[in-house]
């Protein structure tokens, strides 16, 4: 085979995923003018298809695309029977979810390519990262506009500094507006009731705190066992800490633990399961520092339990294609915060057993991966970057189950990564592969018919939600 360094797929794959993540083009009204982030996935598989035809690339399928074609094809499928007019905006939306995993997972064939595009995401979350940090330091400043959806204040800073809501009334404010008493960062971002979040996709603090674990704290971890020069692996650590104190500081529970799950991951692979509950017991004063309580997070949690319900009603209603991809919040003033629910709910049973499947396939493909090169000192390399997705999975899968994630393109990103991981150790392994087994599918399909028919529906009898 031909090799080359010079990859054409690289370069439109990096700029997709720092355009799909940190949003330029929306602080910056000149990128504005083009739509970049549909160029740049022309981009993607254009080179990709290049570095194939020109052998620098090989055309093999990652053990998770037949189930990720077959997820698309239900949902496009599913939308042309239940919500028809809205079929040329989902075959958009899966076009672009698509090309990011598969040009990622199959544009990634060497781990030097890799590590390379590891970086970006890592680089990437880490900018976002800064931001939300520098936005939970910032003073508080009053911000005017019109109220939006769960107390949210759409609008800008009037340059009035202040502690609480109340002060932002009075003389100085504008007639008909209303007020909130907010952080203030950069790039027109903005606190909600003081907890950090950056903007476009990851608008929710919930959602940034996963993004920083996955993306930046366990990528972190990877670029740091890699490293040998002892100011390097410093920064890198420095670098860890800040994204663990902007987890903190979205005051997310679920981030939290998402935040402890990281390392757990690492000291269960190191000294076992009998790990576990030492490391709970350290990991208990760390989580007491942030997450929400009280009132606020009591209502939250109410209304969280009752989308699943309204869920739970959809999937009863359609059983087998739900209520169409991206339709939960035209059936429930919520979205669903809880991606098991929302497929089951959006895409019916068979949607979400293809769903569960490609997450149940991806972290099939690390820990086998990991097992067959345990031992091997030439699969180090492989191994850092196999533990650190791991990692990152564990994180992901936790907090998945109050976040509506399901099309979320962090969520796909490291689907793509998982599955280059997989490409690259082929490549040195061609005896490698990993599959869905009759049993494996079995499993999944019954493990997902007992949740909707019987777990779901027990927990909100418990929790008092009809």
């Amino acid at each position: 085979m031909v090799w080359s360094r010079a990859l054409f797929a690289i370069p439109g794959i990096s700029a997709l995923i720092v355009f799909i993540l940190a949003r330029p083009q929306e602080f910056f009204p000149l990128l504005q003018r083009v739509p970049l982030l549909h160029l740049f996935t022309v981009f993607a598989v254009l080179g990709f298809v290049i570095d194939v035809r020109l052998q620098r690339l090989q055309a093999l399928a990652t053990p998770t695309l037949p189930w990720v074609i077959a997820l698309i094809l239900w949902i496009i499928a599913g939308t042309a029977v239940v919500v028809p007019d809205q079929l040329m905006s989902r075959i958009v939306d899966m076009a672009i979810l698509f090309a990011v995993y598969g040009t990622i997972a199959h544009g990634v064939q060497r781990f030097r390519t890799f590590q390379a595009v590891a970086g970006v995401v890592t680089l990437t979350c880490m900018f976002i990262t800064l931001v939300c940090f520098h936005q939970g330091i910032s003073p508080r400043q009053c911000i005017g506009g019109s109220e939006g959806g769960e107390g949210e204040i759409t609008g800008v800073p009037d340059g009035r500094f202040c502690e609480n809501n109340d002060d932002c009334r009075g003389p100085d404010a504008e007639p008909g507006k209303e007020y909130r008493c907010e952080r203030v960062g950069l790039f027109g971002t903005s606190s909600i009731e003081d907890r950090v979040r950056y903007r476009g996709e990851l608008h929710d603090p919930n959602e940034v705190s996963l993004t920083i674990c996955a993306g930046s704290l366990s990528l972190l971890i990877a670029f740091a066992l890699r490293k040998r020069r002892s100011a390097t692996v410093f920064m890198y650590w420095i670098a860890a800490a800040i994204a663990a104190w902007t987890v903190v500081m979205t005051q997310s529970r679920g981030g939290l633990v998402a935040a402890m799950l990281v390392p757990g991951v690492y000291i269960v692979r190191r000294y076992g399961i009998k790990a576990m509950f030492p490391a709970a017991l350290v990991a208990l004063p760390v989580l007491m520092l942030g997450g929400r309580s009280g009132e606020s997070a009591d209502e939250s949690t109410r209304f969280r339990y009752e989308a699943w319900a309204s869920g739970l009603d959809m999937f009863r209603h359609s059983p087998i294609f739900g209520v169409g991809a991206r339709q939960f919040t035209e059936h429930n003033f919520l979205t669903a915060h809880n991606s098991y629910v929302l497929t089951l709910a959006e895409l019916g049973l068979p949607g979400m057993v293809l769903f569960v499947a490609i997450i149940y396939l991806s972290v099939k493909s690390l820990v086998v991966g990991l097992r067959e090169l345990s031992g091997i000192p030439q699969a180090q390399v492989a191994t850092v970057w196999g533990m650190s997705l791991l990692a990152s999975m564990a994180g992901i899968l936790f907090q998945i189950t109050t976040l509506s994630f399901a099309y979320h393109s962090v969520l796909w990103i490291f689907f793509g990564l998982v599955g280059a991981w997989c490409s690259a150790i082929r490549h040195h392994r061609p005896e490698f592969k990993v599959g869905l087994t009759w049993r494996d599918l079995f499993i999944i399909g019954i493990a997902c018919l007992v949740y909707a028919m019987l777990i779901l529906p027990v927990f909100l009898k418990i929790k008092g939600i009809s």
